[in-house]
């Protein structure tokens, strides 16, 4: 029991202080820093977190109750997630720091556009020295009932583990009551079939659901996400060492 309560404070702790350090972040992203350049470790070998902001360019994704569209949430929240990497200390890449994508003139359909996009991801993640990747998503249902944050995770080692570190924090901070739990990713996600890190997938919450999109538009939430997100990112590498 003492065990169990210690762990809970821990949680705790670490949640509060990466919420504080975000708020900080904040300014940062809004000052249009290059998180990138200011923030680095320097440690050698060091896992790396891949920061994906789903979608971008081209590919908007989804579209939430309110017209925004999901690259835009997925960015700010990954933004957010490497302002917070930066200051703790993680090393970390992004596969995009903005909405906007440079494509060759060969990508002259918004499917190619999307292909040569998935294809320079993948590049990166595998040419990442030890890199570990999270790629940020927004679930959309044609029905609005759906609900709730979920994490899926690669067939890679060590994928599974980081889901469900990630699926328990969403769960507690950010949806207490969600019965949903961290799933194997389809396999015909173009990404996650071609990369050969651990990598897990987060739908942080469903934009067809008015309420969750009503929360996802504002900036506390997107924050709260984000610390959410490395949170349990910590908590990995600490369970690795």
């Amino acid at each position: 029991m003492i065990a169990v309560i210690k762990t809970i404070r821990l949680q705790t702790v670490i949640f509060w202080f990466l919420a504080l350090a975000a708020a900080a972040a904040v300014m940062l992203i809004a000052d249009g820093s290059d998180i990138k350049s200011i923030f680095t470790s320097g440690k050698k070998d060091s896992p790396v977190l891949v920061i994906d902001a789903g979608h971008g360019g081209a590919d908007g994704g989804a579209t939430s109750l309110s017209g925004v569209l999901e690259s835009e949430l997925n960015l700010d929240i990954s933004q957010r997630m490497a302002a917070l990497s930066g200051l703790t200390g993680i090393e970390f890449i992004m596969t995009r720091d903005s909405d906007n994508i440079e494509y060759p003139d060969s990508a002259n359909s918004i499917s190619k556009k999307k292909k040569y996009d998935q294809k320079k991801r993948v590049e990166l993640i595998n040419d990442t020295r030890n890199a570990i990747l999270i790629s940020v998503h927004q679930n959309c249902y044609p029905h609005k009932s759906p609900h709730g944050p979920q994490s899926f995770y690669s067939r890679n080692e060590g994928s599974d583990s980081l889901a469900v570190l990630i699926q328990d924090s969403m769960n507690a901070a950010l949806c207490p009551g969600n019965r949903r739990i961290a799933m194997p990713v389809a396999n015909n996600i173009y990404l996650f079939k071609n990369i050969t890190c651990p990598a897990v997938l987060v739908e942080c919450g469903f934009i067809s659901n008015p309420k969750e999109s009503e929360l996802l538009n504002t900036e506390a939430y997107r924050l709260k996400i984000a610390a959410v997100l490395i949170s349990a990112y910590l908590r990995y590498l600490d369970m690795n060492e």
